[in-house]
């Protein structure tokens, strides 16, 4: 009998131990006025889909719940990268709703039959359960936390988990409604740096157990820098970080601003056989011409640029293509500033009559506080400590 139990109790721990576990995620993406994209991976490859819940008090599963499935061309996907786009439930506009994520592993698909096996999903928590809200246009106070170049240091991720989760339940006026990153947030170029944005989502593989991030709930806009734009992460870039138009450049109106996230690409100019980012930077160039008259852009009061490499020759290779090709277009569309990486120093270029907005440029021990009404924009410039360095008024 007893070697009956300890036989089944091996294979139970030989069961857990190979069963299918989320590595990443969820973490969110791509939010706008009408839909959400919540991405996440696995260990191994499965079918996934996501349910969703009003923000209400009622038990997530008091009755049956939407599913929303990873799918293309009416299949359902299977895959370790999953990206599941959730409609805004509240036609009016704003929406905060609850949702949990699943994975259900293939384990076999020879023959035009594919068997499935065990089911990873996120948890339901005893008091509180992930959620997320769309963007509001009309929100009357926004705030945002912006970082830049800082290379793999996963120590930094943390830090900034716990700030955002210590002033978000003490109510603190830094508190991020979103993050952006500017670029560089990539130590290196190969498969092994996603283990970098485990810190960011609480992937299970790096915590002891699985706990909640800010980046559960919290919006996470990313601006595509030199690191991310070379080896496995430029190739597989959009899997990680997906986007409103399905390119790494695109815009984020939040509140009374809007963001125009550009990309900067390498910071060489083209040698390598495999890289064409001048033909991709007037690709590039011909959309923001066009995105400047939407009216996400021009409704918004602030508009706020973020780009990598700042368009300032002599700093980069590429500093002067970038210069030529995006700052003549953005001197016509009232852009109040630009915010960018890669100097890894604090330097403020005030506007002047070839470039009529200001550029500011993080350096890597700061972060950038973005405090915004429907009236007054300020950006705080912070160290790690949250003190504060000097701040714009706007």
């Amino acid at each position: 009998m007893k070697k009956i139990l300890t036989l089944a109790l091996m294979l139970a721990v030989s069961t857990s131990a190979f069963a299918i576990k989320i590595t990443y995620g969820p973490y969110i993406q791509a939010v706008t006025k009408e839909t959400v994209t919540i991405v996440w991976g696995t260990d191994k490859t499965a079918i996934s889909w996501v349910e969703t819940a009003p923000n209400d008090k009622m038990h997530f599963y008091a009755f049956e719940r939407p599913k929303f499935y990873q799918t293309q061309l009416g299949r359902k996907l299977p895959t370790k990268y999953h990206q599941i786009t959730i409609p805004n439930p509240n036609t009016n506009g704003n929406a905060t709703f609850r949702y949990r994520a699943f994975s259900q592993e293939i384990t076999s698909n020879k023959g035009g039959r594919t068997m499935y096996g065990r089911v990873a999903s996120t948890r339901i928590f005893a008091y509180r359960h992930i959620w997320v809200n769309t963007l509001d246009y009309n929100k009357k106070s926004v705030n945002f936390i912006l970082m830049n170049d800082q290379h793999g240091n996963e120590g930094t991720y943390e830090l900034l988990n716990k700030r955002i989760t210590k002033a978000k339940k003490s109510n603190k006026n830094w508190s991020a409604d979103a993050v952006l990153f500017v670029g560089d947030m990539a130590g290196s170029v190969d498969e092994k740096q996603r283990s970098l944005y485990y810190k960011v989502s609480g992937g299970v593989n790096n915590y002891p157990k699985y706990r909640e991030t800010p980046f559960h709930e919290v919006p996470m806009f990313m601006t595509r820098g030199v690191n991310e734009s070379k080896g496995w992460l430029g190739a597989n870039y959009m899997t990680l970080f997906p986007t409103s138009t399905g390119k790494p450049y695109y815009t984020v109106r939040y509140g009374s601003v809007c963001f125009i996230v550009l990309d900067s690409g390498n910071d060489q100019k083209d040698k390598a056989a495999n890289t064409d980012f001048t033909s991709y930077r007037k690709e590039q160039a011909q959309w923001l011409a066009e995105v400047l008259q939407s009216e996400d852009v021009k409704g918004a009061k602030f508009k706020v640029a973020l780009m990598h490499i700042p368009p300032v020759a002599g700093l980069s290779p590429v500093g002067k293509e970038l210069n030529e090709l995006f700052v003549p277009i953005l001197n016509e569309a009232g852009i109040d500033l630009m915010i960018c990486g890669y100097t890894h120093e604090h330097h403020y270029h005030k506007a002047d009559k070839k470039c009529n907005f200001p550029i500011l440029e993080n350096g890597t021990t700061n972060l950038l506080n973005i405090r915004a009404t429907q009236e007054n924009m300020d950006v705080v410039v912070e160290d790690f400590a949250g003190n504060e360095i000097k701040t714009f008024n706007f």
